[in-house]
């Protein structure tokens, strides 16, 4: 999955992107006050990187689908 494929999976759920908050090529995402960062990079995210994400944020992958 490409971090565009996730954050538009993560807008649906409603987090909240937002992409001035982030260094260089990160958005900031929040959701029920949770707090993680979301490379924007262009190529796949890897899946420890992915599932972390997805924890800090208190989501499984069940959520995504």
């Amino acid at each position: 999955m490409t971090s565009r494929e996730l954050l538009r999976k993560l807008r649906r759920l409603g987090v909240t992107v937002v992409p001035t908050s982030g260094k260089g090529g990160h958005v900031r995402v929040e959701h029920n006050g949770q707090v993680s960062h979301v490379p924007t990079s262009s190529g796949e995210l890897k899946t420890g990187l992915l599932h972390g994400v997805l924890r800090q944020l208190g989501l499984t992958m069940r959520d995504l689908r």
